[in-house]
């Protein structure tokens, strides 16, 4: 059902998975789509569609039951389907990136880091290591991992791109502030931290 949903959809899914969570994790049983849209400050006629597409009914004046509806959020969005993946960059993001242990509850596991600095290579980062990035073909080859995450300096991330690509990777979740220029059959999403700050600064009106 993921294919049939909007990227903005499955963003809105993802907000109410987390709250959802929250709610579960203090042992309360239902939720409205009320309460659901004062807390993420969206339309409730919104959120009650986006629950109906993924098939979920809930009850008058009772709304819906948490676990139920966590459960077809995570089925729906395939958080039980383990997505493995190398980061590329072992700076402070990609270092940050590796050790985020919440990744795991959502279906991404990070294996391993790839760089080109030496003093990098061969440290272990966790319980991950990092490798040289030109040994990269070898690790997909014999592992079949096909999702990088690009945390490289952007004069960089379209050279490393190449090569990954070269390499045998489908799928580029990009922290570089660039935009990519990739295949047809390579995927990228453009993670935009700047892009977002910004648009919350002027939302907020934060000068």
């Amino acid at each position: 059902m993921k294919n049939n949903l909007s990227q903005r959809a499955i963003v809105r899914l993802t907000q109410y998975h987390t709250i959802l969570r929250d709610y579960f994790k203090k042992n309360i049983k239902n939720i409205t789509s009320s309460q659901i849209s004062k807390l993420l400050e969206i339309d409730e006629t919104q959120v009650r569609k986006d629950i109906k597409s993924i098939n979920c009914k809930g009850k008058c004046k009772v709304g819906y039951e948490v676990f139920d509806l966590k459960k077809i959020i995570e089925d729906v969005l395939d958080y039980k389907v383990i997505k493995k993946a190398y980061v590329i960059g072992a700076g402070n993001l990609g270092t940050a990136l590796s050790k985020y242990s919440k990744f795991n509850d959502y279906g991404l596991e990070i294996c391993a880091l790839f760089d080109i600095d030496k003093s990098k290579i061969g440290n272990k980062i966790g319980d991950k290591y990092v490798y040289n990035l030109n040994s990269i073909k070898s690790h997909i080859d014999k592992t079949g991992i096909n999702i990088a995450i690009l945390t490289t300096p952007n004069k960089v991330a379209q050279e490393v791109a190449d090569f990954l690509v070269k390499s045998g990777i489908k799928y580029i979740w990009n922290f570089a502030p660039t935009i990519l220029c990739v295949p047809e059959n390579v995927h990228v999403w453009h993670e935009n931290l700047i892009g977002s700050f910004l648009q919350f600064c002027a939302i907020e009106n934060i000068s």
